[in-house]
């Protein structure tokens, strides 16, 4: 009884620290650190945190930072966010709710309903505020559309939901329609299915 209350205590304080984007968690067991500038809550066994419309999941959370703005995920971490059609798995995430920025730094896998695009690469940087992602490391990039599945890969991509639009640098190469394109930078208007390339270039069209 004595930890239910505690838990109940704490869920309330979690969301009054933070009431214009509140936090909520679950875990089937934690640990609780209140001591004043070492505050931390560490979620185990089906851990889970909910920051308006996102859901992330978790081995283990850990909680920390004034007013509960550290999100850090360890093992078979996920992110599901219907609002903003996206989902995200991964080994370990980084959240900074101040900053309104997800870090990754192990094997990922993107699912973008919005946008009907998927990707996988080694390292994501995700800034919420802007509908921004820098991929980086080996990234591959699928794009769904009207002449069948465009393939785009380089060691470094920007997503721009908000503008659905790719820049890709490094080894950049896209392959589409039975054609594939390389440059130093290919930028791509995922609504028009424009590509354009810059720089060095080189290409191989089946026409």
């Amino acid at each position: 009884m004595r930890r239910a209350i505690l838990i109940l205590a704490l869920s309330v304080a979690l969301l009054a620290s933070a009431a214009a984007d509140e936090i909520a968690f679950s875990g089937g067991s934690s640990s609780i650190v209140l001591r004043e500038g070492r505050e931390n809550v560490i979620l185990s066994d089906g851990a889970s945190v909910t920051v308006g419309s996102m859901e992330i999941t978790a081995d283990t959370i850990t909680l920390s930072g004034e007013g509960w703005t550290r999100v850090e995920c360890s093992g078979h971490a996920k992110i599901v966010d219907d609002e903003r059609g996206i989902s995200i798995e991964t080994e370990g995430i980084y959240y900074d709710r101040e900053e309104e920025r997800i870090l990754i730094s192990s094997w990922y896998e993107i699912e973008d309903t919005v946008n009907v695009v998927s990707a996988t690469g080694a390292s994501l940087e995700y800034r919420l505020n802007e509908e921004r992602l820098q991929l980086d490391k080996n990234v591959m990039l699928l794009k769904d559309t009207d002449s069948g599945i465009m393939r785009c890969q380089a060691e470094s991509v920007v997503f721009s939901r908000e503008e659905n639009s790719l820049e890709l640098r490094g080894a950049a190469t896209v392959y589409w329609n039975g054609d594939e394109y390389g440059a130093e930078v290919i930028r791509v208007d995922l609504d028009t299915d424009s590509i354009t390339l810059e720089g060095r270039i080189r290409g191989n069209i089946n026409g």
